[in-house]
Parts: structure tokens; sequence; C-alpha cells
């Protein structure tokens, strides 16, 4: 019988991530290509932003941040794991906006509008239980925005992680999904799920 347990994470390691932000393994971030995902995260942004902010979870250099509007940017927190790219972020935006955190153990300050997970929620272990908690930290009418890459190998262990994780998310009793949209970049050949989700009322 094989035993073999099966990671529901990717491997995440700081200081590879602070070498691949200073070799700008990850300015491709900002090309077009990826322009069409943020402008989804975006969209969902503009509907639901009140005057609480916005919490990015794995906000890298801040391209989420450069989207927004003056106004937008009130309230607004980053927190990703590389101190590398925290550093880049910084430069753009008042002291404190932009944080080295762990997404397994960091703790918001206050209550968000908006919880965007932008290609991070890959590095996480139990994916329900983490959403659940970084929901306490929503306001009443908050939502959360998931994006996630999806491998084009089907037989990349990657793959399933990420197929696995979007199972979990829409069959989870405690989010409603309010919205799924399947992007495909027929130019560079990406394909990306991105998730708006609200949790259900804890007294329903």
């Amino acid at each position: 019988m094989d035993n073999t347990t099966i990671k529901d994470y990717l491997d995440s390691d700081q200081e590879v991530w602070d070498q691949e932000y200073k070799n700008k393994t990850w300015d491709y971030l900002a090309d077009i290509t990826e322009f069409s995902r943020y402008s989804i995260v975006y969209g969902y942004i503009r509907r639901y932003l009140g005057t609480n902010g916005i919490l990015d979870m794995g906000c890298g250099t801040g391209i989420l941040y450069d989207t927004l509007l003056d106004n937008e940017k009130e309230g607004f927190t980053g927190v990703d794991l590389s101190t590398e790219a925290i550093k880049l972020a910084s430069q753009k935006a008042p002291a404190n906006t932009f944080q080295v955190g762990n997404i397994m153990d960091y703790t918001p300050q206050k209550q968000y509008d908006i919880i965007v997970f932008n290609e991070s929620l890959h590095y996480v272990t139990n994916t329900p239980k983490v959403l659940l908690s970084y929901s306490n930290h929503l306001t009443s009418n908050g939502v959360i925005i998931s994006s996630l890459y999806s491998h084009k190998n089907i037989n990349d262990p990657a793959y399933t992680i990420i197929e696995n994780k979007i199972a979990e998310m829409e069959n989870s009793p405690d989010f409603e999904v309010l919205d799924k949209v399947s992007l495909f970049n027929h130019q560079a050949g990406l394909k990306w799920y991105i998730h708006l989700m609200k949790r259900k009322d804890v007294n329903s």
C-alpha cells in the first residue's frame, strides 16, 4: 500500500524569494500578459471597496497597488514573505503600507473591505482554514478575491494542488462563491481561476 502523503501546498522559502526578486525573476508580472488578470481583480475591487481598505496577501512589489486610484489606496496593506519585494514596494507608498509577513501566521491589525490572495494560496496548507481565519478580519459585507494560476502540464503536481484548492474553496460550507472566472491568455498560453467569495452568515 502506498502511504505517500500528497502535499496540499507548494514550498515557499524566503531566501529563494529574495534572490528571485533580486534577479528580477518576477518582473514579468508587470507585463501586458498579466494585465487581464489584474483587470478582473480590480473590477471586483471597484464593486466592493468601502472605507476600510484592501489587504493584499502576497503583494510582491505592489503591482495591484499600482492599479488603484489614489483614493482607493487609503487603508491599503500589502504583505509579502520577501523582504526584497517589500523594499521595492515600499518606495511607492507611505511608511508601513507594505509589510514583511508569512501568510500562514500573519495577523491583520484591522478589518478590511477586501482581502486579496493574488497567486498566494498556492503556498498555504489547509486552504479553507486559512480563508476562514482571514475572514474574521473582514467587514460585515467584506469579500475575498483569489487568483490561482493553472499549470499547463496536468502531470505536474502543482496542477493537482491548484485543482484541489479550487475544489476546497468551492465546496467550503463557510463561503459562498459570488463569482468565478476562468481566464485564458491566448498570446501567452496562460490560464487562471479567479474567485470572488463571501463568508456565509454564521447565524444562518
